[in-house]
């Protein structure tokens, strides 16, 4: 018996070990890239391997708020495989719906920053062929004049953010998914909270996108946008493109 006890200590050691080896928190910068230490870190990673070889993840604002949850076909973390959520950083639900190989497919439900409903976005389940060997960047209606005035028309700036005197530029991450639409929204360098709010409401309400497109299919890619807000002259800079999102779509 006591034999028998020996031998189920040191299978639950090993077991906890091998869960110890799965399992990793990972730093990551604006752009997802891994970062050595917390310093500037904007998001952290955990990432477990599951019985099915497959790897679970939750990425979380550097606050600790949850801002995405799935499931991972690669050890790289580029094939998405499973139900995914994303959340905003106020904690209301972005979007939700599952992945297959790294494409969307079914029913994505979608919501905006303030939690109303957006309609839902469909994805056929089938496979898509390249058609080209070419790589097109995603595109706003109109172009870059056509934001520019956008972004005069209609962002706010909050009256309290006046009355207390608070200017600055507000850089705002997002993703222009497949359909075009925007998503993911989140402040990779703020100023105010005030401030950061109207940004990221700004950029959640935009328009849909021409999307970008790889070997012939649509994909995610990847901006930065820097919004200044200026009590003198209120202004903000023009778009800055990032590069292109390895998650295909």
């Amino acid at each position: 018996m006591k034999q028998i006890l020996r031998l189920s200590v040191v299978l639950c050691a090993l077991l906890l070990e091998s869960a110890a080896v799965q399992a990793q928190t990972q730093f990551l910068d604006a752009y997802f890239n891994i970062l050595p230490v917390a310093d500037k870190a904007k998001y952290t990673r955990e990432v477990a391997v599951s019985q099915d070889s497959s790897y679970k993840v939750v990425v979380r604002y550097i606050t600790g708020e949850v801002m995405m949850t799935g499931a991972f076909a690669d050890q790289k973390l580029q094939v998405q495989n499973g139900d995914f959520t994303y959340y905003y950083a106020n904690g209301n639900l972005e979007s939700q719906g599952r992945y297959k190989s790294g494409l969307k497919v079914g029913t994505w439900k979608r919501w905006s920053f303030d939690g109303s409903k957006k309609p839902d976005r469909y994805y056929p389940d089938e496979n898509f062929k390249a058609k080209t060997r070419s790589t097109n960047p995603a595109k706003f209606p109109g172009g870059m004049s056509a934001l520019q005035k956008l972004i005069t028309d209609s962002l706010k700036y909050p009256a309290e953010a006046k009355e207390r005197g608070l200017e600055g530029t507000v850089y705002v991450t997002f993703t222009v998914d497949a359909t075009g639409e925007v998503s993911r929204p989140e402040v990779s360098e703020g100023v105010h909270y005030l401030l950061n709010e109207e940004a990221v409401r700004f950029v959640s309400a935009m328009p849909t996108w021409t999307p970008a497109s790889k070997n012939g299919s649509p994909i995610d890619s990847s901006f930065i946008m820097p919004i200044t807000f200026n009590l003198g002259n209120r202004s903000s800079q023009n778009i800055q493109k990032d590069k292109p999102s390895s998650t295909k779509n």
